[in-house]
């Protein structure tokens, strides 16, 4: 077990010196990531938590929190008095209760992730994305628009919406070609954020609701008109609870199942 763990060598947690949520949140992103690989089989069991925390080069509170976050998202399963395993099916990324972005969910397919027709550009924000943000109507903000490939065929039509103030750093304004490259070469907009704005996203409010293809959509997705999709909106907050970004994605209704882990209750 400690070789299949023994992985810290290869990750620079960045970051620790900032809230220890965020860091419990990529520790989390990394033990979730090895189980989707079959790097750590169903039902085996962890190391106990001083044993992880020494492993994985961070503190026993960081574990604690880390192994929560996979415990709520259904990856694992503490009995107590006995140890920490993993589940016997653990979910895939299309777990709803998980806020990870399309290329995560499409990576967890098994397909591989691409993107065509990449359009990024600054407009003025609508009253819908105004109130979703926070912003005054007409604000700037960058819209970020792609077709999301699964081995080449067309899934996701995405539309994420940022503050232009978002990309104003120390070192100057972030431009629109740097995000364009950034999305057309890695794809994950919550990366370029992380590590090109210093965002961390602590949660998303996401609203679903199934719909029918029509016009632009449909052009898009190259399915007929009138065909069933899925819609998710969704609200991206920080750590002090404001909304930093608003997506809204369009799903073609037979390319992934989604589920959603509930705990038990009365």
């Amino acid at each position: 077990m400690s070789d299949q763990l023994d992985f810290e060598s290869k990750i620079s947690w960045e970051g620790e010196a900032h809230d220890g949520t965020p860091l419990a949140q990529r520790v989390a992103e990394q033990l979730r990531e090895m189980i989707m690989q079959g790097k750590l089989g169903p039902e085996t069991q962890l190391p106990k938590e001083p044993d992880l925390s020494a492993l994985l080069n961070v503190s026993r509170s960081t574990v604690r929190s880390a192994l929560t976050i996979l415990e709520q998202g259904g990856f694992i399963l503490r009995r107590w008095g006995v140890g920490t395993f993993i589940a016997k099916n653990p979910p895939t990324y299309n777990n709803l209760n998980i806020n990870s972005g399309v290329t995560q969910l499409i990576r967890s397919s098994g397909a591989e992730p691409g993107c065509v027709e990449v359009l990024v550009a600054t407009r003025p924000a609508s009253e819908h994305v105004a109130n979703r943000l926070c912003l005054e109507p007409g604000a700037p903000v960058v819209i970020v628009e792609r077709v999301r490939l699964a081995n080449e065929r067309r899934t996701v039509f995405s539309q994420d919406y940022l503050p232009q103030t978002l990309f104003s750093t120390q070192d100057g304004e972030i431009s629109l070609a740097e995000i364009e490259g950034h999305v057309k070469l890695n794809q994950s907009m919550y990366a370029f954020l992380r590590e090109r704005c210093g965002l961390e996203i602590h949660h998303g409010i996401a609203w679903i609701r199934p719909l029918t293809a029509e016009g632009y959509i449909a052009e898009k997705l190259q399915v007929p008109r009138g065909n069933s999709i899925l819609h998710l909106e969704q609200v991206d907050f920080n750590f002090s609870g404001d909304p930093v970004a608003l997506a809204d994605e369009y799903y073609v209704a037979d390319a992934f199942t989604f589920s959603i882990y509930r705990s038990g209750g009365d």
